[in-house]
């Protein structure tokens, strides 16, 4: 063995570059330390090899076959710090994962600064503790044990134990007394325990496993302590005063493109002597752009300039709060509340009586407790880990200890907090106060940092009596569907996110407000049920709603003035394309001859909906014809097919990209998906299925050449729930048709089809034109007429030699033209002909139509 490890040794050495760096040569040696460890306390076996890049392959003078060869690669922009962590695997994998070098040399520095104790305080302060209490005071020695426990409500073993972490332990969980049991154990409760169990002190007398210095109870023996913090409940509210007025400040942090829904929201919780400050995402120029003028309008709306990238989870939300309620106290001194809302959310009751609530609780601040065992909390919410924001991602570096001799509380990021604590929070005068600059540094490096950030900080100051358990709003979870790692696209996490209410929830909804104290809700999605919107719109006026466009709704896709995200250009490729299908059927029926109108440039691209379903999507263009424009409504066709000599037991079948599992529907509505798409095919049983036949099927997809690209065996499972399935391969998608199959009991049950629109860039990509080993399984699955057959050779040959031509004639059969009208001033030609042509402002479907619930006036 020892000759054996010696010569690998030498191997390795060689694999690593060499330097005259010492920083390099101080790598190479840490490297090959860590190495050599591993081959001595691990070595393989004769099939593995271990190297590093094209080395692997130089172990063995033989090669062998069946030889599996593991990548072992370092990132030498790493510091050297970052190296004696390599046994960390949370920030390997960060910063082998993260693509920019600034965020590697973040993620290292924020790795080595937890290695030495440097990135969060180890103690804070609480200047909330409970009348008449000492913290750490001790009451006694008390018999107890297993079989009737003191203080019941928490307990563990804690390897190191002192008198001073169990009491920690217990204050950080609101607990009010804390026991220390047997040298290792610690015991936490809020009932105070009974003089009958009192005992002397010498049988509390087994040393502390962490301090021999201490003793920490006995066999049969507690000794208890009074943690010092107040009791758990919070004060309650005073009834609203009749008229009372408060004047507030809303913060509205938004995202997306849902600009009719936010100015919806505007415009039902707008008052003129109330303060508006509005946030956009700085990945959204399309709705910063659109709200800007509203700042022209009303002197009581600001758009902020300082402008983040709030993703979920990200440590930028709390910034985002916290630079906003600064701005807010320079732009009025009035305000006496601030409470933030979402594009999300909407008022279950008036601002009037939000008021007269607020008045009669002046100083309060609403704050939603987890309502959990607080150590639970903690580790679901990820508080004993270690996060760091940037490339627009919360990155898991590692494991940390929470600072001590603070109460640990949390629960919903949706605030409502007095002039007071927002002053004291962002006041230069108050910057050096321990327990806000410790929480300040402590929440840099936190996921989810507004939603336990400002309960900490005001249950551990002087505000501490000013704490209501109840936000005010109202949310709607369903954690099977809400909680399906949907974010791990931004963050190392898997979090939970409340459902979209629908009308199907009026009744829980209205039943809520009868017994409970809300003024807000979330989360409301017009794109996805807007009558529930309707509804309460109707209760809050206490009056029928009859305006234009009320059951329709407009949602931006695309806009040309857009910076950010990128242009999709299969996406324009494909408008431009119906664009000159539309007006080919406008002027089928023409006698006149219309040279200008032929299709130039996209403007924008619309999403339609009516009574909450999806119609299609407005597709607004230029012609060449000068300051003439047109906007037409197209809709995808469905490809499916379900085969009738087979059972029928799919109900749904259809392939898109962008899924939302916690709603289940396709975010991509128009469906274009390019070669670098991820396809995903969505699907839905009826219910109908034979229990004594197969539980399995199989989706196999075929590419344009009609090789297998993947086979996918699935369960059969509950009708009621949407099932679905990416495609996962490594290589670009290549442009065409492609099928899929669905296959049940050996019979293929139903198929349909997709196309991945070709681009000119396609040419520079590489695509995968490997046979499948399970080709011939499957091959017989795929459509054997001959019409079938020469129509998609057809197709290939045309999309190789015109592109533009193809797309024109393919997307004809995927899409299909519901209407079309002009803006502005029709067309020359249209004049002869003018009750042929319809203006978009005087149609009930277009996004220049009426809609005067979306307008704030």
């Amino acid at each position: 063995m020892r000759n054996w490890t010696e010569k690998k040794f030498q191997k390795t050495a060689q694999e690593i570059p060499r330097s005259t760096s010492y920083f390099s040569r101080q790598w190479k040696n840490i490297l090959l330390e860590q190495k050599l460890h591993n081959l001595r306390e691990n070595p393989p076996n004769d099939d593995v090899v271990f190297g590093h890049g094209e080395a692997a392959k130089k172990v063995d003078d033989e090669p062998r076959k069946e030889r599996k060869t593991f990548e072992l690669t370092f990132d030498y922009s790493v510091t050297l710090n970052t190296a004696r962590l390599i046994k960390n695997s949370s920030t390997l994998s960060a910063i082998k994962r993260a693509t920019t070098k600034k965020c590697k040399e973040e993620l290292s520095d924020v790795a080595c600064k937890l290695k030495n104790n440097q990135l969060i305080p180890e103690r804070l302060p609480n200047y909330c503790p409970r009348k008449g209490s000492i913290s750490g005071s001790s009451l006694g020695c008390f018999h107890d044990n297993n079989q009737s426990r003191l203080l019941s409500s928490y307990g563990v073993k804690l390897p190191g134990l002192t008198i001073q972490k169990c009491v920690d332990l217990c204050t950080q969980s609101a607990f009010m007394y804390a026991g220390t049991h047997n040298g290792k154990e610690c015991y936490c409760g809020n009932k105070k325990p009974s003089l009958e169990h009192l005992l002397t002190r010498t049988y509390c007398s087994v040393a502390c496993d962490g301090q021999s210095s201490q003793t920490c109870g006995g066999v049969d023996s507690t000794e208890i302590f009074d943690s010092g913090v107040p009791t758990r409940d919070s004060a309650k509210l005073r009834d609203p005063i009749i008229n009372g007025t408060a004047k507030i400040a809303f913060i509205l942090t938004l995202n997306g493109r849902a600009l009719r829904q936010v100015t919806r929201l505007l415009r039902v919780i707008y008052r003129p002597h109330h303060v508006y400050l509005i946030h956009v995402d700085s990945r959204q120029d399309f709705l910063f752009r659109s709200l800007l003028q509203l700042e022209l309008k009303y002197p009581n709306i600001r758009l902020t300039r300082k402008r983040q990238s709030s993703i979920w989870g990200g440590a930028s939300l709390l910034d985002v709060l916290l630079q906003s309620m600064e701005q807010l106290l320079e732009v009025d001194s009035q305000w006496q509340f601030v409470f933030n809302l979402s594009e999300s959310d909407f008022p279950l009751r008036s601002i009037e009586s939000l008021e007269a609530l607020l008045a009669a609780n002046p100083g309060r601040n609403f704050l939603k407790s987890h309502g959990r065992q607080t150590r639970q909390f903690i580790h679901k919410q990820g508080l004993d880990r270690v996060f760091h924001q940037c490339e627009s991602r919360m990155w898991r570096v590692g494991d940390r200890v929470l600072p001590a001799g603070i109460r640990i509380d949390g629960g919903s990021d949706w605030v409502g907090l007095a002039r007071s604590v927002v002053e004291f929070v962002t006041s230069p005068t108050h910057r050096n106060d321990p327990l806000l600059r410790g929480l300040k540094e402590l929440y840099r490096y936190t996921l989810l940092p507004a939603e336990s950030f400002f309960h900490v900080l005001i249950l551990n100051s002087k505000f501490c009596e000013s704490y209501a358990d109840n936000n005010l709003r109202m949310t709607l979870w369903r954690r099977s569907q809400g909680c399906l790692c949907q974010h791990r696209h931004v963050v190392d996490w898997c979090g939970c996110s409340p459902m979209v209410f629908r009308t199907t929830d009026w009744t829980h909804l209205t039943s809520v407000m009868a017994k409970s104290t809300v003024f807000f809700a979330r989360k409301f999605e017009a794109a996805i049920d807007q009558s529930i919107m309707n509804r309460l719109e109707e209760q809050l006026t206490n009056s029928s709603l009859n305006y234009p466009g009320l059951d329709s709704y407009w949602e931006s896709a695309y806009h040309r003035a857009d910076l950010i995200p990128k242009t999709n250009h299969a996406l324009l490729a494909v408008s431009l394309s119906l664009s000159k299908h539309a007006i080919s059927l406008l002027l089928q029926n023409s006698v006149v001859e219309c040279s200008g109108l032929r299709p130039s440039r996209i403007v924008s691209i619309t999403s339609y909906f009516r009574h909450d379903h999806y119609l299609g999507d407005l597709i607004h263009f230029e012609v060449d014809e000068n300051n003439v424009e047109f906007e037409t409504l197209v809709k995808p066709l469905t490809k499916t097919i379900h085969f009738m000599n087979s059972p029928r037991i799919l109900s749904t079948l259809q392939v898109g990209s962008d899924f939302d599992p916690k709603e289940q529907v396709l975010r991509n509505r128009l469906g274009v998906l390019s070669s670098t798409s991820k396809p995903v095919v969505i699907f839905k049983w009826t219910g109908h299925v034979n229990s004594t036949t197969a539980q399995l099927s199989h989706l196999i997809w075929f590419d344009p050449d009609d090789h297998v690209r993947a086979v996918h065996h699935v369960n059969l499972t509950d009708a009621s729930k949407m099932n679905n399935q990416m495609l996962e391969i490594d290589t670009p998608l290549k442009p065409g048709v492609w099928l899929i199959a669905v296959v049940y009991d050996g019979k293929k049950i139903a198929m349909t089809e997709f196309l991945i629109v070709p681009q000119i860039a396609d040419e520079n990509l590489q695509f995968d034109e490997k046979m499948n080993e399970l080709q011939k399984i499957w091959e017989n699955y795929l459509p054997v007429d001959a019409k079938s057959k020469n129509n998609r050779r057809e197709k290939a040959l045309l999309m190789k030699n015109d592109i533009s031509t193809y797309l024109e004639k393919t997307t004809a059969e995927y899409y299909a033209i519901q209407d079309i009208c002009y803006t502005g001033h029709p067309p020359q030609c249209a004049t002869i002909q003018l009750h042929d042509w319809q203006s978009c402002s005087n149609t009930d479907w277009s996004s220049f139509s009426q809609d005067p619930k979306s307008k704030l006036s």
